[in-house]
């Protein structure tokens, strides 16, 4: 390590934007009519929580094929699985032939297209050359950084209908780790309501499902304090998504700066402005993509796209650790610090 630069870091695995397992057992415990029954597994490298009301037997089967669904997403886009497609995608140059990875790298893209490549799925060579993908990310030079930037880019993707390939020539790798959990969430909650279940919390690493109420109540749902342990404050909500991005997630200190796992595509250094992004919309998907995307385009882009789009809101936390909220979310957030 070079003299002078101390690093540090931090990957919190456990519900990092939201917490809400407190809230849901004190929603249960305040009416035991309706059995909550709860299950944790770790997929997708973070821990993934499904809470589902109904009698114990059906509850913990629709639990056990939502958990199944989550492990195929998980298997399927990994950047890190050697024997599916988006590895030899990345690695050996093999076209994907795949539907399912298809569509969600079209709908990548077009996220990418509306954020000006705020969002980009082919960012994993900057996650690399940090090395944000092991236990010792460090600082690179800039020529590193430049060198990594001729391999990013979105508009390299060649979304067919039955096929994803690279432009000829291209070098570009792709991951999917900032819209997959958000899949993950939708897809679990269509398993749990076609086995019956009409009211759930899933909890994917802090990204949340809320489906239907509890015991005729709404979920209450915390916003994560990104500078202290602990909540800002909760939501109250039902039927939608509530997704997030922080600066705390995963870091180190360098010569007393904060580097963070959250790039600016356009530059190759972590985004500055912002230190916690939570999404709120009714598609998991786009929740989860829009909240690395706001993460990158800074308060007042995020805003407008919040007011261009029906139902999509948000809470942003700026470095500065003042609170600004979509225009609709406004006195909505019930704050407790």
């Amino acid at each position: 390590m070079e003299a002078g630069m101390k690093m540090r870091v931090k990957k919190n695995i456990i519900a990092i934007f939201v917490v809400v397992v407190l809230l849901c057992l004190l929603l249960w415990n305040a009416n035991k009519s309706q059995p909550l029954q709860r299950q944790t597994r770790f997929l997708m490298d973070t821990y993934i929580s499904i809470h589902a009301v109904g009698p114990k037997k059906t509850a913990f089967e629709a639990i056990n094929s939502a958990f199944e669904r989550i492990k195929e997403i998980d298997s399927k886009f990994s950047a890190y699985n050697p024997k599916n497609q988006v590895y030899a995608f990345n690695n050996k140059n093999q076209a994907i032939t795949d539907g399912e990875i298809i569509k969600l790298a079209e709908i990548a893209c077009s996220v990418s297209r509306q954020t000006d490549g705020a969002f980009d799925i082919t960012t994993l060579p900057l996650k690399q050359l940090w090395g944000f993908d092991t236990d010792n990310p460090h600082l690179p030079d800039d020529k590193q950084i430049e060198g990594a930037l001729k391999n990013i880019g979105y508009q390299g993707l060649l979304v067919g209908k039955d096929k994803l390939e690279k432009l000829e020539g291209s070098f570009l790798r792709i991951d999917f780790g900032a819209i997959a959990k958000g899949y993950a969430l939708s897809e679990a909650a269509r398993v749990l309501k076609e086995k019956g279940i009409t009211s759930a919390i899933i909890d994917a690493g802090g990204d949340i499902y809320a489906l239907g109420r509890k015991s005729g109540k709404l979920w209450k749902v915390g916003i994560k304090d990104p500078k202290a342990e602990g909540i800002l404050g909760f939501l109250e909500v039902e039927d939608i998504s509530i997704a997030g991005s922080g600066d705390y997630e995963r870091f180190f200190i360098a010569d007393g700066k904060k580097y963070h796992h959250i790039f600016d595509p356009k530059t190759g250094y972590p985004s500055q402005g912002l230190c916690s992004v939570t999404v709120v919309y009714k598609d998991p998907v786009m929740a989860d993509a829009f909240a690395t995307a706001f993460f990158v385009l800074g308060t007042e882009k995020a805003l407008e796209f919040c007011e261009k789009i029906a139902g999509l809101e948000a809470v942003l936390i700026k470095d500065s650790q003042e609170i600004v909220y979509s225009q609709r979310l406004e006195g909505k957030v019930n704050i407790i610090k």
